[in-house]
């Protein structure tokens, strides 16, 4: 079994969390922001300028020029656009690497989550709280690759339980006394992520009443994994939408004016996105 005394020891052994993954948000934040900004954040680190040229290449309009330089880059896509592929970029070339866990898998998944939670923070108008969505999206099973990195004998057979139709938080409670997302909240504690960041990492799968981003999180994970599962125990997995605690929390006020054909289709482009940009973002 595993304490949190032993996850507390062990988080130091994980690599920092990128300096580019919060000079992005930092920047993008300031209104004064400008693209020579953005270009010299990115021109430090030479590996991930790189990867951002080829992502941009990749996701430009058809027919446009080639993009060549960061500048282009960033005049092409927007600040927003990319910041989303800086930080989640940043984040895979420091966390792409698993031992039992299908390290693809797991971040097409968190990508599409985050992307998706983004996308239901613009629907609603709740443009103040679509980068926490996005990051806690992004990062809400950061609790997977830290057991796995730091408890890779443990966690094998937690993996193999969960291939064999058990979910995670069964499989990692039954085996280990602890589950991904307390470990998660922990990492984000180390991290010395704010409160609410910490919150929704380490509760998005039983988030508290009220708490709207936490729930926010939790649906955009249920609305993904019904869509791309994650392992065995997702496929065939069926809720409805309009009768979900989560969904009742974060559509509370708009319930009767959400559009769900609109949302469907909002996040299946979402998850789209997501599973090519991942997989772009694992090439060498």
């Amino acid at each position: 079994m595993i304490t949190a005394a032993d996850v507390r020891e062990k988080v130091h052994t994980l690599p920092s969390l990128p300096t580019t993954l919060v000079s992005l948000g930092q920047a993008v934040a300031d209104e004064r922001c400008t693209v020579d900004r953005l270009v010299a954040i990115l021109a430090k680190d030479p590996p991930l300028s790189a990867t951002m040229l080829r992502l941009s290449n990749s996701l430009a309009f058809v027919g446009g020029k080639e993009v060549t330089e960061l500048r282009m880059a960033i005049q092409r896509l927007g600040y927003d656009a990319i910041l989303n592929l800086g930080r989640t970029a940043a984040i895979i070339r420091s966390y792409g690497n698993a031992k039992h866990l299908d390290a693809v898998k797991l971040w097409q998944h968190s990508v599409a989550v985050g992307l998706t939670a983004k996308a239901i923070c613009r629907l609603l108008r709740r443009h103040s709280m679509e980068e926490s969505a996005f990051l806690g999206g992004l990062l809400h099973d950061i609790g997977k690759i830290a057991l796995d990195r730091c408890f890779s004998d443990l966690y094998g057979p937690v993996v193999e339980a969960m291939e064999q139709g058990e979910t995670s938080l069964a499989a990692e409670r039954r085996l280990l006394g602890i589950t991904h997302q307390e470990v998660g909240g922990m990492v984000a504690e180390y991290w010395n992520f704010a409160p609410l960041l910490v919150e929704i990492i380490g509760t998005h799968h039983e988030p508290a009443a009220g708490a709207w981003l936490p729930h926010l999180i939790h649906l955009s994970d249920l609305l993904v994994r019904t869509r791309i599962p994650s392992c065995p125990a997702d496929e065939g997995m069926a809720f409805v939408l309009s009768e979900d605690p989560s969904f009742q929390t974060v559509f509370a006020v708009a319930k009767e004016e959400t559009d769900l054909e609109r949302l469907t289709f909002s996040i299946d482009d979402e998850l789209d996105h997501a599973v090519a940009f991942v997989k772009l973002a694992f090439q060498e």
